[in-house]
């Protein structure tokens, strides 16, 4: 073991020279980085997302919305290109922008800016925690950086205060929008209806009753009617035949007996029936005049046994009798006529009525409908209204500044020791690394053990190899070349990248921005 330890002591005392070079190298690029890097400055400002300050339960404000939706919503719309590319020219951020593509301005521009929403404090009993913003700005230049983080500030209560307020105005008008279609649709609605009802004024259903009842009125009045007319016919046949029988009229121009009694037999006949429709057949009133037209009935039948005479006074009077009796029929005919065919017209407009009826219906439905989405409408409106004018008043949800961001006194970065630390810690890894590299890649033998080990024999004696003076010295001139050569091609490239290329500063930056340092 002991042998092993001064075999790896006397390689570690052999390679100390540029193991040493490296270490010394890394180190002093670390502690010159660290001290060219040039300072930068952060400034802060934060911000609060207060709650509505009329409570739900009396108004709601129609921008439903979360904090943390609506600060993405703004910080996205912060982080677009024009934006970005509009701070860097007015405020000046970066250094050498004419080297920069607009990209990179705007990648920058990105990556020095933070905006981060959290909820402070414990929630209790339920109750919502207050949503806090903290917007950070990172600039060469302290007052940069608070300029930046003011007008970033600005513009997210500007940002704020539009998005709410368009929101609700975009809201209102749209309700507004369908308040009008739905009032215009609901009269066109109206009107169709209004002009349905009087293109089938006569079959509406509401009249159904009415035009049954009527038309029961008329088939009653047209049996009536048809009962009186065949009374008529009835008397005329009656009356010819008894003025055949009785011979005429008497000298003084009355009418014949005859005829007197047959007429009073019809008015008793036509007392019968209507009786019959009130009373009984056993009903004295029935009785008395059933009793009556028998007594008629055969004082005509004895007066038709007589002969008599017939007189030209007796023949005009006839005549006269069938003319009115003639008219009489006529007018009843007529009104048959007339009351058959309103009849027509109202069977016809009650067998339309179930039809009518359900277009109506179809018509009222649609009508209902569109009232209720109206209603519906004229609701939300009023919602609308009272949202928009919420939001005019900031009385709802808003993000207001607690503290403005100021200019720092000390810069934030970079952390220097980190950086000359982070130099030093390279080259003890590259010196470790150079070490171990040559032991993996050396294949020679140098122990007794590694002769053992690869022929598989056990020497008696070892003789080391007996380097002579010129060749120690050609090795170690060799050694020391390469070494110069080394450091003098990491130095040149490191002046070339930082020249042409990129500073050495930008390039650390970014590496201690990539392993998060």
């Amino acid at each position: 073991m002991s042998a092993l330890i001064k075999f790896y002591w006397t390689l570690f005392l052999r390679r100390l020279p540029v193991m040493a070079v490296l270490f010394l190298l890394f180190s002093v690029a670390g502690l010159a980085t660290a001290l060219r890097l040039p300072p930068t400055f952060q400034a802060s400002a934060r911000l609060i997302v207060e709650t509505p300050q009329i409570p739900d339960e009396l108004a709601q404000s129609t921008v439903r919305i979360s904090a943390t939706e609506e600060i993405e919503f703004i910080r996205q719309r912060l982080f677009t290109r024009s934006t970005l590319l509009e701070l860097q020219q007015r405020f000046r951020v970066l250094d050498d922008t004419a080297s920069m593509t607009p990209d990179e301005i705007v990648s920058e521009m990105r990556r020095r800016t933070d905006i981060r929403s959290f909820q402070s404090g414990a929630s209790r009993r339920g109750e919502a925690r207050p949503t806090l913003v903290n917007v950070n700005f990172e600039a060469r230049d302290g007052r940069i950086a608070a300029n930046v983080v003011n007008e970033f500030v600005t513009r997210i209560i500007d940002e704020n205060v539009s998005l709410r307020t368009d929101t609700a105005e975009d809201t209102l008008a749209f309700f507004s929008q369908e308040v009008e279609r739905l009032s215009q649709e609901l009269n066109g609605r109206s009107v169709e209806i209004s002009e349905f009802q009087r293109d089938n004024a006569d079959a509406l259903p509401g009249d159904l009753s009415f035009k049954q009842s009527r038309l029961a009125l008329l088939q009653e009045r047209i049996a009536t009617s048809e009962r009186e007319r065949n009374a008529l016919v009835e008397q005329k046949a009656r009356i010819q035949v008894a003025f055949e029988r009785t011979g005429g009229l008497s000298a003084g121009g009355t009418a014949p007996r005859a005829s007197i009694d047959e007429r009073q037999l019809n008015t008793l006949r036509t007392q019968l029936r209507q009786a019959l429709t009130v009373y009984s057949e056993t009903n004295p009133n029935v009785v008395s005049l059933r009793n009556q037209i028998e007594l008629l009935e055969a004082q005509i039948a004895a007066d038709a046994a007589e002969p008599v005479e017939v007189s030209n006074a007796a023949q005009l009077v006839l005549e006269l009798q069938m003319s009115e009796i003639d008219s009489r029929i006529n007018s009843i005919t007529n009104e048959i006529a007339r009351s058959e065919q309103r009849v027509a017209e109202i069977s016809e407009s009650v067998a339309r009525t179930p039809s009518v009826a359900v277009e109506l219906d179809k018509l009222n439905r649609d009508y209902e409908n569109i009232r209720s989405q109206y209603d519906s409408a004229v609701r939300s409106l009023a919602r609308a209204n009272m949202g928009e004018r919420i939001e005019l008043t900031a009385r709802g949800q808003r993000i207001t500044l607690i503290e403005a961001a100021t200019v720092p006194n000390e810069p934030s970065s970079p952390n220097r020791p980190r950086v000359a630390m982070m130099g030093i810690g390279l080259g003890l890894g590259s010196a470790a690394g150079f070490f171990l590299l040559l032991e993996l890649l050396n294949r020679t033998i140098r122990r007794p053990v590694e002769l053992t080990a690869a022929l598989g024999i056990t020497p008696i004696a070892t003789i080391p190899f007996i380097e002579s003076k010129s060749r120690r010295i050609v090795r170690r001139s060799f050694k020391v070349l390469a070494i110069v050569l080394t450091i003098v091609a990491i130095l040149g490239g490191i002046y070339v990248v930082d020249n042409y290329y990129m500073p050495i500063e930008l390039i650390v930056q970014k590496v201690i921005r990539r392993v998060g340092l």
